[in-house]
């Protein structure tokens, strides 16, 4: 029996459109369904380009939001940890070299990571989600709006690039004017 594709598998080999779709799915189905479980590398199932959460993964501490008791997250935590699975989706790496919010809560004032320039449109929303202060931090119905929109503007540039025939396969854009004589090489 073939194994399930999980977050970790994926993780740092996917584009911003992929991950913008993880943050929307995960917060519609919470918002949904509630959340009765940790978020993880490991709760995450990739089903072809839609993400479903499951709920019996464990917790592991690298995902916790710093002030994390030893229950069921709530939802500022559950933002927390969309934030660093974002950190780990774009990089591969755990947040905070590893620690998560274990070295968040030690250090309160260590700045938040940096995603790579391709990833720039994702920096503000992640660290919106990362906030030391659970209230200071984005609400689960904010961040499945941004991610929704994040997702719609990353479709409509998919869907604006080109192949031209004429110009050895580059990518190129369609001006909306004319085609193919008006197009622009990006």
């Amino acid at each position: 029996m073939e194994s399930e594709l999980r977050l970790r598998d994926i993780a740092g080999f996917c584009p911003q459109e992929a991950v913008w779709k993880m943050m929307a799915d995960v917060t519609a189905f919470i918002i949904k369904e509630g959340a009765n479980g940790f978020l993880t590398p490991d709760s995450i199932i990739v089903d072809g380009k839609n993400f479903i959460l499951d709920s019996k993964a464990e917790a592991v501490s690298e995902f916790l939001a710093p002030e994390h008791n030893g229950q069921n997250p709530d939802s500022k935590q559950i933002v927390w940890s969309l934030g660093a699975l974002t950190y780990y989706l774009v990089t591969g790496h755990i947040i905070f070299g590893g620690h998560g919010g274990n070295y968040q809560k030690l250090h309160p004032s260590v700045p938040l990571p940096v995603l790579p320039k391709s990833y720039q449109e994702l920096v503000p929303v992640t660290q919106k989600c990362l906030c030391y202060n659970g209230e200071e931090r984005i609400s689960l119905e904010e961040l499945n709006k941004i991610a929704l929109n994040g997702l719609t503007v990353c479709e409509r540039a998919e869907r604006n690039k080109l192949v031209s025939p004429v110009s050895d396969n580059k990518v190129i854009k369609n001006s909306g004017e004319k085609w193919p004589e008006e197009m622009i090489e990006i």
